[in-house]
């Protein structure tokens, strides 16, 4: 099920990063985050309420993800900057390195193995990510 989730991601995340470009014709940066940002509530709300059937949050746990929404928001804020700057391709191609940032940091902090196929893949998503951004 979780190959499931992860191809519906990268579908829905695939549309609506070409949607963005297209919106930032007439739309400021910020402007479409915040539109996205409503997005994200109105979405959010009512999936917690029918996983959870409540807004109950383990209140130790809300400070980690305070952080994490703010970290994604952010970074939600200097993506659509970047996609008002560059052509569709070569942003969403450079903003799909963060992948080996998660690989490290798993590494580092999870402990997760760190074997010589995830070092080629790390190797090639930078070698794919300049092929494609490459005369851009």
């Amino acid at each position: 099920m979780g190959y499931i989730f992860v191809a519906g991601y990268i579908l829905l995340v695939g549309i609506a990063t070409f949607l963005m470009k297209v919106s930032l014709k007439n739309l400021s940066p910020y402007q479409l985050n915040f539109l996205m940002g409503i997005g994200m509530l109105l979405t959010g709300i009512p999936a917690l309420l029918i996983a959870h059937k409540s807004f109950k949050l383990p209140i130790k746990e809300v400070p980690i993800g305070l952080l994490i929404g703010t970290m994604m928001a952010i970074g939600s804020i200097l993506y659509v900057l970047a996609l008002d700057k560059l052509s569709a391709s070569v942003a969403s191609v450079l903003a799909a390195t963060y992948v080996a940032v998660v690989i490290i940091l798993s590494w580092l902090v999870l402990k997760e193995s760190f074997d010589f196929i995830k070092i080629l893949g790390i190797a090639f998503t930078f070698m794919g990510a300049l092929l494609l951004t490459y005369k851009s």
